[in-house]
């Protein structure tokens, strides 16, 4: 029984070391749009969204889904291993559960990608402002809708999560986060709605803000101590505690009765004599 123990503590261990390490290279992978100074894409970065990079016709397009899929699955390790890690609450769950939501939207922005780029085409800009029911009707509108959503809620929970375990520095940096991002999210809406061509700016600032949080969650992860690590080291001598904690003595006895109970608790003061 006891060899079974040994053997299995570490295997948890590196278990979520490993959902730690791939979450920090999910997170880097989520800002991979980063590529596109050193890549001739062809888009310009405050005018189109992310997602054109991704566009089936465009050149690298295969390089960026492979980014958002590689991010989704780094992602969902992340959110295990924070599942994992931190004390068990509710919001501990429904944080987690909207992490694993943003890493499955990211998912589905690699495999289901814009069908055009509005930036560049525009019949397709035109489609999308005339009809915006079927813009919101496409599977990418609604897995990057999902994949925001989630990460704000998750952002929000999990501080209050953090806080509550003594780490407040990243509790504060978390719910600021989920605070800029929905400002962001809101404003690249609006600017959406009032046909402002600026709305790469915003956009690109929110996904590297959500990829910032992400790797900030993995890299404390990988410096918190394992759940299933000992709290103390077995081969230390215990401290002497009174008997006198565990037992009352009862009022009325005599000195001798309370002088040999304090000796058996082993407070030699009491043995002299």
């Amino acid at each position: 029984m006891g060899t079974t123990t040994r053997t299995h503590i570490p295997l948890r261990t590196h278990a979520f070391r490993l959902g730690a390490v791939l979450g920090m290279m999910g997170a880097l992978a989520y800002s991979s749009f980063v590529l596109e100074a050193f890549l001739h894409t062809g888009l310009s970065p405050l005018h189109s969204y992310v997602s054109e990079l991704s566009v089936t016709d465009r050149p690298y397009a295969f390089l960026f889904r492979a980014g958002d899929i590689t991010a989704g699955c780094g992602l969902l390790a992340l959110a295990m291993a924070l599942a994992r890690q931190l004390p068990a609450t509710r919001r501990r769950t429904s944080g987690c559960v909207a992490l694993a939501v943003t890493a499955a939207a990211s998912i589905g922005d690699g495999v289901w990608p814009m069908p055009c780029a509005p930036s560049l085409d525009p019949v397709c800009r035109a489609t999308d402002s005339a009809d915006l029911d079927q813009q919101i009707g496409q599977i990418h509108t609604l897995s990057s809708l999902a994949e925001f959503t989630g990460a704000i809620l998750a952002m929000v929970l999990l501080s209050k999560v953090l806080r509550c375990t003594g780490h407040r520095r990243s509790a504060w940096w978390s719910l600021t986060a989920g605070v800029a991002t929905a400002a962001l999210g809101a404003l690249e809406i609006a600017m959406a709605l009032t046909g402002i061509r600026w709305i790469g700016l915003p956009e690109r600032a929110q996904v590297l803000l959500v990829s910032a949080w992400c790797a900030a969650m993995a890299r404390l992860l990988i410096r918190m101590p394992p759940l299933s690590a000992p709290r103390h080291d077995p081969t230390a001598i215990p401290q002497r505690t009174s008997l006198t904690r565990f037992r009352r003595i009862k009022p009325g006895r005599s000195w001798k009765r309370h002088a040999f109970v304090r000796c058996s608790a082993g407070l030699p003061s009491s043995c002299n004599g």
